[in-house]
């Protein structure tokens, strides 16, 4: 049976939490580093389209037109590549991530990590992680339990339940441990060497 691992992009594969916070901060100028994140507590486009309303958030097309050749330049974290180089032994390997795909697989390319992707899906496939996660599971035809989720928000975590898809935390990411410890998790993950152990003990008690 197929294992799929979903893994969003921004905290977790790049550390892009300044980039984004100082994009929006241009439009917000009020805007703490704290209020951001709590934007990443539900889906985050539910939370840009009351602020795009009032006129404090970019909108899609300026944000993605600073964010781009910023996150570019951007190394994924330490660590990283050899972890996805691991997983693509075992699983199939899935972005699901709110940033659009084509960002996404540039960043992807120019760091020799779109081979480990069997699939890329960003906000321009559907701007609900539930959506897309339901369309990983009927792709691949595979039960919840046989797909887990790497992410960095309780957002993600609380769409993933939605599909009964479990979420593996990490705690490099846009929340930190304590905001994480609040949700349901099956693990969280201080080390990006203990990801790969914690997706294997994830599949494996569900033999």
């Amino acid at each position: 049976m197929k294992k799929i691992v979903l893994f969003d992009f921004d905290g977790v594969i790049a550390d892009t939490f300044d980039i984004c916070y100082d994009i929006v901060a241009g439009t917000h100028r009020s805007l703490t580093k704290d209020e951001f994140r709590g934007f990443f507590e539900g889906n985050i486009y539910e939370a840009e389209e009351k602020l795009i309303k009032e006129g404090k958030f970019p909108n899609e097309e300026e944000f993605f037109a600073k964010y781009t050749p910023q996150v570019l330049e951007m190394r994924p974290i330490e660590g990283i590549p050899e972890v996805l180089e691991k997983l693509k032994e075992a699983y199939q390997l899935v972005v699901v991530s709110s940033t659009i795909t084509s960002p996404i697989q540039r960043y992807l390319e120019k760091y020799d990590l779109v081979r480990h992707f069997d699939w890329i899906m960003g906000g321009d496939v559907h701007k609900s992680k539930t959506v897309k996660i339901k369309m990983v599971l009927a792709k691949y035809k595979v039960k919840p339990e046989d797909c887990v989720i790497i992410t960095d928000t309780l957002g993600d975590a609380k769409e993933a339940a939605k599909c009964n898809v479990k979420s593996i935390g990490v705690t490099w990411g846009y929340h930190e441990r304590e905001r994480l410890e609040k949700g349901d998790f099956f693990a969280l993950v201080d080390e990006v060497e203990d990801l790969a152990p914690a997706i294997q003990a994830f599949f494996n008690k569900n033999l």
